[in-house]
């Protein structure tokens, strides 16, 4: 049975971190010499708008964007998303194609679209002070 996966859209959105994602983010930047600690930290949420939900049988699918995986994502009402807590990831994920694999497979489904991020440093910019809050994870997931 062949597998199509369709993306409509794809939406990069800056959210305020949960707890575990603070631990993430404070160990990139003491292992990097990261944001200075007054920096506002902020998870960068990748939201996959998808023509049709993702199978949900048991073999599951595997999220690609170029050539690395995924390996965490959750569904939200139109599509899937995943969270990327440090910036260097996210200018090494920018350009890649999102693709999909069944698991113990070797072909990929492609999608022929590409994780366009234009700015990858606007996304983890300093906020300058005053400015509104970062939405929680669970505005940004709403639709």
């Amino acid at each position: 049975m062949s597998l199509e996966i369709v993306l409509t859209d794809i939406q990069i959105q800056r959210a305020r971190p949960e707890d575990a994602d603070l631990r993430k983010i404070q160990h990139f930047a003491a292992t990097s010499g990261g944001p200075p600690a007054d920096t506002e930290p902020a998870s960068t949420l990748v939201k996959l708008y998808l023509k049709t939900p993702l199978p949900m049988d048991s073999a599951g699918v595997e999220l690609y964007v170029g050539d690395h995986q995924i390996r965490r994502y959750a569904q939200f009402k139109n599509g899937i998303y995943f969270k990327v807590n440090d910036p260097r990831f996210l200018t090494e994920l920018s350009g890649g194609e999102v693709r999909f694999r069944r698991p113990g497979t070797d072909g990929f489904i492609g999608t022929g679209v590409r994780l366009s991020i234009a700015d990858p440093a606007a996304l983890t910019a300093l906020r300058s002070p005053g400015a509104a809050p970062l939405p929680s994870q669970a505005d940004v997931l709403r639709e």
